[in-house]
């Protein structure tokens, strides 16, 4: 078995015209300070730089194209590995062979094979070639990559806060996989002498197996709703009569903007057709002006003609110029079409027709006019209700039915919510009583040639044993007292669940698992990648959850926690914390500390 271990020295992110990079030291390595200056997107780089996968595309990345991986081993080997910022495969240099060739390392694992980045890193600690079991019921093993040792080394800041085992990633499938690896971190043995049965189980075995998946993920997903059945079908209840009201509420309001609308529709009807009207009345005053104009030419011209002819009946009778005939000898009495008296009538006539049509249509260009009067009024009073109306619905109603609306949406979306709650617990329900079903039949068709999984009683008692003292040196309340449950895979402290905690204390004690691991194999000449990182482990001090959470505030838990690493991560070891807080002035000397500040004119504002 090599005591190898693996040293993380230096991480950089190059591009055309910058660099960035962060260096590390054997012991405790600490990066703190404010929010959003790329501290969780370092942690997430360390752990792309040893096979996961692609980073996040943050604006930050966007001038650096390489990213440089320096990794020392204990037996003295030094080592820089380079990979695309965006991902594929690794090439690595041994830094301390002159004119090393660059190698050329796969991404993806193959077993016993140190031509991928997975295998070259488990050779360097002696775990190559390992398998570990991935179904205990057909004996199945699988191949043990460099990915199933990284998520114990590397807890990213969701990770650490997680109800669930700091040894299970949440995934009901690969359980046995991540319970074998820790069996295998924490004895020594892997898998490989497991010899896989071909498992004959009835379709009811295969048909319970698969139910008892689906119900653990059901369970997972009810946990992470937080409620218990019988109070969301409460929550349902109330919110059934919340938006009951609202819906009567929202109904009424829709009702008075509905009749302020067709109010408005009317105003504009109406607006419309006396504007038609007065368009009507200004065309019909034009004609008429136009009429009354031909009226008073007609007059002038039939009064010329009745003027004419009165002057005509004075002339004195004389000797036609043209025969010479006497005026006795000219016929008098004889009609023709110049009779003046005839046509000096009809002008009189008619000039009296049309000064009567002209009265009539003054009379009626009077009225219009009068008319017009009134509809701009009119229109000028429908203008003035149009826009009160109009700012009533703008400013008031139609605003208060947008809020009413969205109150309304969001008590639906809530109860969605809560239904889909109650729904988990129905599936489950259904689940169960298909599962019992399934099995007061099955009598002895069920299989019992499954392999045993997880750790073995008496490391499980050392390991939990080895959490207690750590909780204790670090001040953690209570008696710390930890054992392992196998039902949960969990450990129980004092008592009381781990997972069920606060997320402030389940960081902490999340963290003590994984450094409790770490000395462990230590300790006991075991394997195991000899970091570890951790990304807000002291959450608790930065955003408490609950009373458990705010106890800590104001212990010595911060400061045990930094002086225990201290003592016991120097040479062989090696600790990064990501936090938000600084360390307490007191252990400031014992470790290695980067500060990014959040502000370029102040020290190191970022990574990036």
């Amino acid at each position: 078995m090599s005591s190898s271990y693996l040293q993380l020295r230096r991480i950089a992110f190059s591009g055309p015209k910058k660099m960035a990079e962060m260096t590390f030291s054997n012991g405790v390595n600490v990066v703190c300070g404010a929010s959003d200056t790329g501290k969780s997107f370092l942690a997430e780089s360390l752990d792309f730089m040893l096979g996961g996968s692609e980073l996040r595309d943050i604006p930050q990345r966007t001038p650096f194209g390489e990213v440089q991986f320096d990794l020392d081993v204990t037996s003295g080997e030094k080592w820089r590995f380079y990979r695309a910022s965006s991902g594929g495969n690794f090439k690595a240099k041994n830094l301390i062979e002159e004119n090393a060739e660059i190698e050329v390392l796969k991404k993806d694992h193959g077993h016993g094979k140190i031509d991928n980045m997975s295998g070259f890193l488990l050779d360097k600690i002696g775990l190559l070639g390992k398998r570990i079991l991935r179904s205990k019921k057909k004996g199945s093993t699988q191949s043990l990559s460099f990915r199933n040792l990284a998520r114990l080394a590397i807890v990213q800041e969701g990770e650490i806060q997680q109800t669930g085992s700091p040894f299970w990633g949440g995934q009901y499938t690969l359980k046995t996989a991540e319970l074998a690896t820790i069996k295998l971190l924490l004895t020594g043995v892997d898998d490989s002498d497991v010899v896989e049965t071909k498992w004959v189980g009835t379709n009811r075995a295969k048909q319970i197996e698969l139910i008892d998946e689906l119900l653990a993920d059901i369970r997972q997903e009810i946990a992470d709703v937080g409620e218990e059945e019988a109070g969301l079908i409460a929550q349902i209840g109330r919110l059934d009569g919340t938006i009951e009201q609202r819906r009567k509420t929202l109904n009424a309001i829709q009702a008075q903007l509905d009749s302020l609308l067709a109010q408005r529709r009317e105003l504009v009807d109406v607006r419309t057709a006396i504007q038609d009207r007065l368009d009507e009345i200004a065309d019909l005053l034009t004609r008429f002006d136009l009429l009354l104009e031909h009226y008073a030419v007609d007059i002038e011209r039939l009064t010329a003609i009745q003027e004419s002819g009165a002057m005509f009946a004075h002339v004195e009778s004389v000797p036609c110029p043209l025969c010479g005939a006497s005026p006795e000898a000219q016929q008098h009495d004889a009609a023709c079409d110049g009779d003046v008296e005839a046509i000096v009538q009809a002008a009189c006539a008619e000039i009296e027709k049309i000064a009567r049509l002209k009265g009539e249509l003054q009379a009626t260009v009077a009225d219009l006019k009068s008319e017009a009067v009134s509809q701009e009024q009119e229109l000028s009073n429908k203008n003035e209700e149009y826009e009160n109306v109009n700012t009533q619905i703008q400013e008031t109603v139609a605003p208060t039915v947008s809020e009413e609306r969205a109150s309304f949406s969001e008590l639906i979306e809530k109860r969605a919510e809560v239904q889909k709650g109650l729904d988990l617990y129905a599936r489950m329900a259904k689940l169960e009583e298909r599962k019992i079903s399934l099995e007061e039949d099955e009598g002895e068709e069920g299989s019992s040639g499954a392999i045993a999984s997880g750790l073995p009683d008496s490391v499980a008692h050392d390991f939990s044993l080895r959490v207690s003292k750590l909780l204790k040196a670090w001040d953690f309340p209570g008696d710390c007292l930890v054992h392992f449950d196998k039902e949960t895979t969990d450990f129980v402290i004092d008592g009381k669940p781990r997972g069920s905690r606060g997320k402030g204390l389940r960081a902490i004690t999340h963290a003590a698992v994984t450094i409790a691991l770490l000395e462990y194999c230590l300790e006991n000449d075991l394997p195991h990648p000899g970091f570890v990182v951790l990304d807000s482990p002291l959450l608790a001090y930065f955003k408490p959850e609950g009373d458990e959470d705010r106890q800590l505030q104001g212990t010595n838990l911060k400061e045990s926690f930094y002086s225990d690493l201290i003592n016991h991560h120097s040479t062989d070891s090696q600790i990064v914390i990501f936090e938000n807080q600084h360390p307490p002035d007191s252990v400031l000397d014992g470790l290695s500390m980067t500060v990014f500040t959040g502000n370029p004119n102040d020290g190191r504002e970022g990574f990036l």
